[in-house]
């Protein structure tokens, strides 16, 4: 895997890096996090071979090392990284795990929410409280539509959609439920996988568990049988 154009990241940053990353992890409070998540981005990296490990989650991400000092390297850059290829290739970042415990790891969704909002994590009251297989109370007003690219970019689709059909599930559809809060809406995404399509409940859980590994950690999402959204589902 190669870069378009050769990066050119911020030193200073990386040494701010390099001196958090002594810090045992029991120490490292919110303070720390703030500062790791304030240069993380745009600091200088040196990628390994192999540059794509796949996770103990059976997930892929490209590895990314604190570079040695003195030593010249071919520089990889974060947020280069996401918009040249770990968008489109549904990959997420795990820093330095040669160590045992990796410094940091990002899912691929906490790369598709620094993609749409140029942070990694986002704080929102906005989406509902997560639930496995929701039901919709017939005297609910909701409004039902498809989440737009800045909620699920195309290429998050296509991630998506390639996850499920490496699992046999060939006719996952998805939507967007906003309901009345107040004077606003929360939304949540909906997914027409419901546990009757599955072996066991076991293995629904698990799978659905699994679909938070691609979205933004703020975003919430179920799961409804087709027929109660009904032509409001689109496949993903």
């Amino acid at each position: 895997m190669t870069e378009k154009e050769p990066y050119y990241g911020d030193l200073k940053k990386t040494e701010i890096l390099t001196e958090l990353f002594k810090v045992k992890g029991e120490l490292r409070d919110e303070v720390w996090r703030e500062t790791f998540l304030a240069n993380v981005a745009n600091a200088s990296f040196v990628c390994s071979d192999p540059q794509v490990i796949s996770g103990p989650d059976g997930f892929p991400y490209f590895v990314l090392n604190t570079p040695e000092p003195n030593k010249p390297f071919q520089c990889y850059v974060i947020n280069n990284m996401i918009h040249d290829f770990l968008l489109e290739q549904g990959l997420g970042v795990v820093i330095n795990p040669e160590k045992g415990n990796p410094d940091w790891v990002f899912s691929y969704g906490d790369i598709v929410n620094f993609h749409l909002r140029n942070e990694f994590y986002t704080q929102s009251n906005n989406w509902d409280m997560q639930k496995a297989d929701e039901v919709l109370e017939s005297e609910e007003k909701v409004l039902v539509g498809q989440p737009s690219e800045y909620i699920i970019p195309e290429h998050t689709r296509r991630i998506l959609r390639l996850f499920f059909e490496s699992l046999q599930i060939n006719d996952a559809k998805i939507a967007l439920l906003n309901r009345p809060k107040g004077e606003e809406f929360s939304q949540q995404l909906v997914f027409n996988l419901t546990p009757d399509k599955f072996k066991d409940r076991e293995q629904f859980n698990g799978i659905m568990g699994y679909v938070s590994w691609f979205l933004p950690k703020h975003y919430s999402y179920a799961s409804m049988n087709e027929s109660t959204l009904g032509e409001n589902f689109l496949p993903i």
